[in-house]
C-alpha cells in the first residue's frame, strides 16, 4: 500500500480500524466514507453524516511528524 496524503475536506472509502470508538459504533472493519476535517473525522454513509466527528486517529488517519498534515493508507480516495 502506499501512502496518500490527505487536505482538509478530502473525502476517501477505508475499511475502518478496530479502534475503540469503531468498535462502539459497530464500524470496525466496515467500510466507510471518511471526511478529513480540521482536528477530527467526519464518517459517512451515503454522503450524509453517520455519527458524532471522530479523532483522525480513531478513523485511521495518520498526522506527519514533520508537516502535521493528515495522510494515511487507503485504496480509494472519493469525490467531495
Amino acid at each position: 500500500m502506499n501512502r496518500v496524503d490527505l487536505a482538509i475536506g478530502d473525502r476517501f472509502f477505508n475499511t475502518m480500524p478496530w479502534s475503540e470508538v469503531c468498535l462502539h459504533l459497530r464500524v470496525a472493519d466496515r467500510v466507510m466514507e471518511v471526511e478529513v476535517r480540521e482536528d477530527d473525522a467526519q464518517l459517512l454513509q451515503d454522503g450524509v453524516p453517520f455519527s458524532i466527528p471522530i479523532t483522525w486517529g480513531e478513523a485511521g488517519i495518520c498526522r506527519d511528524s514533520t508537516t502535521g498534515k493528515p495522510y494515511t493508507y487507503i485504496s480509494e480516495k472519493s469525490e467531495a
